[in-house]
C-alpha cells in the first residue's frame, strides 16, 4: 500500500532519524506593529456548521452570483446570502464531507472520505444522485458540459454524468510513494481539465478523457522519497492562454496551453499555490515567505519574510493587496507593489487553511471552526 503523507508544518518535523520527539519546527514570527493605512470593515459573520476540526482539509466554498455554498466535515451543506450572511437554505447529508463543494449555478457538488460524490440541485438544496468512486476526493468536483469531473486520491481523474451520476471515462496516473496529503483542485477552461499531479506533472484532457498534453513542472530529485516529493496541491491560474502552476520542493513556471510550451520556469517550493494580478504572481511559500514575481519571466519583485511559519493561506488578489489568513486566525493584508503591510485583522477564530474568496472590494473567509465571514477593504 502506497503511503500517503499529511503535512501541517513546514519544514518537516514529522521525520527525525534519532527518533526524538524534540519538535525542531521554526516558531511562528511574533506579529510586528505598523500603522494600518486602509480600513476593513467586517459587514457580518455566521457560524455555518462544525468547519474541519483538527483536520487539515481545505473544504473550499463555492462562489456564486448571490450566495456561497459552504460545507463542514459533518456533512451539513449551506446556501448563504453573500449581501447579508443570511441561510438560504441547508441540507444534512450524514456522511463526513473531505472535498469541499464544486458546480455551478443549477448543481452543487460534495465528496466524502469514503469516495461518496453527491450532486445536489441548487434551487432547494435537494439532493439529485448519489454516486460511489474509486477513492476519497480531497478536492471540489468541477462541472464540464454533461459531465461532472471528480479527481480522487488514488490517482483518477473520473467523469460522471449531469444525469444520473454515471461513469462515463476514467484517466489514471500512477502516484509516487510518498506524496502529501491533498491535491490541486481541477482547472476547466473552454471544456478542457487541467491537473497538477503528485508526480510533479500538469496534464491537460478533452472532455472524453484524451491527453491533450503531460508535461513535467518538476523532476524529482534526492536520495530518499521525501526529498522527492514535488507534488501540485496548491491552486493554480490561468490568464491570457498561460496556466501558472507551483509545485512543493520544486518550481513555479508559465505555461503556453495553447502548445503545451514552457514560457519559463524558477524555482520556488509551495504547497498553497499562486494568484496574479496586472503582471504580478504573488505566492506564499513552504517557510511561509510571501513572494511577488514578474508574471512576464519569473523575476522576483520582492520577498517579504516577516510572516514567517505562521502557515498562510495562498494569497488572494484584493483591490491592490494581497490577503493571506494563517494558522491564529489573523487576516493580513499586504501591498502588492513592495510588500508591506497595509493592514490586520484579528478574526478571533481557529484559523484559516482555505484561502479567502474575493469579490471586487469583499473577501469572504471560511475559518476551521466553520465561522463565516464577509469583510469589506476600503482604500
Amino acid at each position: 500500500m502506497k503511503l500517503r503523507l499529511l503535512l501541517l508544518l513546514v519544514p518537516f518535523v514529522l521525520l527525525n532519524s534519532c527518533g526524538s520527539e524534540e519538535d525542531n519546527s521554526e516558531p511562528p514570527s511574533e506579529l510586528v506593529d505598523f500603522e494600518s493605512s486602509v480600513e476593513i470593515k467586517k459587514l457580518w459573520d455566521v457560524s455555518v456548521g462544525g468547519g474541519v476540526g483538527q483536520h487539515y482539509l481545505k473544504l473550499y466554498p463555492l462562489m456564486l452570483s448571490d450566495r456561497l455554498i459552504v460545507t463542514d466535515r459533518n456533512g451539513s451543506v449551506q446556501a448563504i446570502n453573500l449581501d447579508n450572511g443570511h441561510e438560504l437554505w441547508s441540507v444534512d447529508l450524514d456522511v463526513v464531507i473531505s472535498g469541499g463543494v464544486g458546480g455551478n449555478e443549477k448543481y452543487h457538488a460534495v465528496s466524502s472520505r469514503d469516495g461518496e460524490v453527491i450532486l445536489i440541485d441548487a434551487d432547494k438544496g435537494k439532493i439529485k444522485w448519489r454516486a460511489n468512486v474509486s477513492s476519497e476526493v480531497l478536492v471540489p468536483a468541477e462541472i464540464v458540459a454533461d459531465k461532472l469531473i471528480v479527481r480522487t486520491v488514488d490517482g483518477k481523474i473520473i467523469a460522471l454524468s449531469l444525469t444520473a451520476g454515471e461513469e462515463q471515462w476514467v484517466f489514471k496516473r500512477d502516484i509516487p510513494a510518498l506524496s502529501l496529503r491533498g491535491s490541486s483542485r481541477l482547472l476547466t477552461i473552454d471544456n478542457k481539465i487541467f491537473a497538477g499531479l503528485d508526480s510533479g506533472r500538469l496534464v491537460a484532457l478533452d472532455n472524453n478523457g484524451n491527453s491533450l498534453f503531460d508535461a513535467a513542472v518538476e523532476i524529482p530529485r534526492g536520495k530518499s522519497e521525501l526529498e522527492r516529493i514535488i507534488d501540485i496541491d496548491g491552486d493554480s491560474v490561468f490568464s491570457n492562454n498561460v496556466l501558472y502552476v507551483a509545485s512543493f520542493q520544486g518550481s513555479v513556471i508559465a505555461l503556453d496551453v495553447r502548445r503545451g510550451q514552457l514560457i519559463w520556469k524558477r524555482k520556488l517550493s509551495t504547497y498553497t499555490g499562486v494568484d496574479i494580478s496586472g503582471s504580478s504572481l504573488f505566492s506564499s511559500d513552504e517557510r511561509d515567505h510571501l513572494w511577488a514575481l514578474d508574471r512576464n519571466n519569473g523575476a522576483t519583485l520582492w520577498k517579504m519574510e516577516k510572516l514567517a511559519a505562521r502557515r498562510l493561506t495562498k494569497p488572494s488578489v484584493i483591490m491592490d493587496a494581497i490577503v493571506v489568513g494563517d494558522y491564529a486566525g489573523y487576516l493580513h493584508f499586504v501591498s502588492q507593489y513592495d510588500g508591506h503591510f497595509l493592514a490586520r485583522v484579528d478574526t478571533d477564530t481557529s484559523g484559516f487553511i482555505v484561502p479567502p474568496l474575493i469579490r471586487g472590494d469583499r473577501l469572504y473567509v471560511l475559518s476551521s471552526d466553520g465561522e463565516l465571514s464577509a469583510y469589506q477593504y476600503a482604500q
